[in-house]
């Protein structure tokens, strides 16, 4: 359990240095919270949180800096071994971080399921009868569940609510209807929800569930299907075992993406120079990707890139995409993009059409924080796609802020493999004519010559590993193993 204590600052060490610079060797243990960090204020009063053991005020001056925790010089060898310890440890928790997260990563969970909340694809009236006929089977089966569908259904003669109540002979009020302002009023009221469609009904519930989204089961009723892993045709055999067992789920990384926009700047009246303010306009939570297009303009968009405040780049191209590894099998693949696997928590940034040939895709850790800016010198404007909607236009000097989101988007999990063979499925990924034998094209003669020798060499193969199993059996005995030539074929 940690505590709290006093840090107090000599008042004769220089303000002019910043705080969080006064580092001291051997305390990585100990987490310094600074709770002021103006230096007209005079700093004479920081908290430490710090291990329990650890007892008693440190005071820092310029001597002290240059110490250690047990006031050891800097240089000393025990501080050097002191050092190397924490190193240790630090690598252990590294290793027990990637053990933990394994271990999430093969977690079933019990969904305890009440609420259900049914999506389907709209504009295909073929699935607002599947849709009819998955409500009617889960009335019939489950006496305490209660069914959502969308509020268009409320009227409509194809799915006909009265009828499906009948039918299954339960109460018409256990079919229920939402719409968004029920989704923002009911925030975590539903405990499962179930997709009719393809991956554009899987992003469209990652649009309109912006926090927290429940557990998405997305059956496969669309076209090429990276994220409909489920056949609905074997809904009635899936949907007893995601009810009444534990299942695993796939924590399907998103990205937060924050659009800035520049204001004029204001004049600092102690400075006399000039401020440039960037104002948050929005934020989005996107499953796919990021998209940075030139749009209508002629010219190719220039576009700076940042990776935790350092420059990484600046990209002439007609965009960027800066995608999830879910979004590595969408419009980042088409780009050249590479695939990357779910689970792998990354970013990549892929260009399109750069005009250049050394500008490749790149993935980047989810730790990095991302900003992508319309460069002062841009002739142009971008444009700003998520999850290809809420389009807006980026003028220069506008910038979006990119990090992993809180927010991931947990999709059960049909097969351990349901990644691999969805590309190999959808991409046809690394289909290819298996490599043939030489011996396809030898003639009848030549073939039954190969045939005969390579039946030799086998027989020899057997011979060799029974002879060798007698010697190791005999050492193991102590026996002594005399071997006898074998007779020779050439007449003496």
């Amino acid at each position: 359990m940690s505590v709290k204590r006093s840090f107090e600052i000599n008042p004769n060490t220089s303000t002019n240095e910043d705080p969080k610079k006064l580092s001291r060797v051997g305390d990585s243990e100990m987490e310094v919270a600074w709770t002021s960090c103006e230096k007209d204020r005079g700093f004479d009063h920081h908290t430490v949180r710090e291990e329990s053991e650890y007892e008693g005020c440190i005071e820092l001056s310029k001597k002290s800096r240059n110490m250690t925790r047990n006031g050891t010089p800097v240089g000393d060898p025990v501080a050097s071994r002191a050092s190397s310890k924490s190193h240790y440890k630090f690598a252990s928790h590294a290793y027990g971080v990637r053990m933990l997260s394994k271990d999430l990563s093969n977690t079933k969970i019990d969904l305890q399921v009440e609420n259900i909340m049914i999506v389907n694809k709209q504009d295909d009236l073929s699935l607002v009868y599947l849709a009819r006929e998955l409500v009617q089977w889960l009335l019939t089966n489950y006496n305490k569940l209660n069914v959502y569908v969308q509020d268009n259904l409320q009227n409509s003669k194809h799915f006909d609510a009265q009828s499906i109540a009948k039918d299954s002979q339960c109460k018409e009020s256990r079919i229920k209807y939402w719409d968004l302002d029920f989704l923002d009023q009911n925030v975590g009221f539903f405990d499962l929800i179930i997709t009719l469609g393809g991956d554009g009904t899987v992003l469209f519930v990652s649009s309109i569930f912006q926090t927290h989204v429940p557990p998405v089961l997305p059956f496969a009723l669309g076209s090429l299907g990276f994220l409909t892993n489920f056949q609905f045709e074997y809904f009635k055999e899936d949907l007893p075992l995601i009810l009444n067992q534990k299942i695993k789920t796939n924590l399907r990384m998103r990205l937060e993406c924050k659009v800035f926009r520049r204001q004029e700047p204001i004049l600092n009246p102690r400075t006399g120079k000039k401020i440039c303010i960037n104002e948050l306009e929005s934020e989005h939570h996107v499953l796919n990707e990021l998209t940075i297009d030139r749009g209508i303009s002629p010219f190719i968009s220039m576009l700076e890139v940042y990776g935790d405040k350092s420059l990484l780049t600046v990209a002439q191209a007609d965009g960027l995409i800066v995608a999830t590894p879910t979004g590595s099998t969408a419009y980042s693949l088409s780009a050249g993009g590479s695939l990357v696997y779910p689970s792998v928590n990354a970013i990549s940034v892929t260009p399109i059409c750069p005009h250049t040939l050394s500008f490749r895709p790149i993935i980047l850790p989810d730790s990095m924080n991302i900003r992508v800016k319309v460069s002062a010198k841009s002739r142009g404007t971008a444009w700003a796609a998520f999850d290809g909607k809420n389009r807006v236009e980026l003028r220069p000097g506008d910038y979006i802020l990119i990090s992993a989101s809180p927010y991931a988007f947990p999709t059960l999990e049909a097969t351990s493999t349901e990644f691999i063979d969805s590309i190999s499925r959808s991409l046809n990924w690394n289909v290819r004519e298996q490599q043939k034998s030489f011996s396809n094209v030898l003639c009848k003669k030549n073939l039954e010559q190969f045939e005969n020798v390579q039946l030799q060499d086998k027989e020899e193969s057997v011979e060799e590993v029974e002879v060798d199993n007698r010697l190791e059996n005999s050492a193991t005995k102590g026996i002594e193993m005399v071997q006898i030539d074998e007779p020779r074929n050439d007449g003496l």
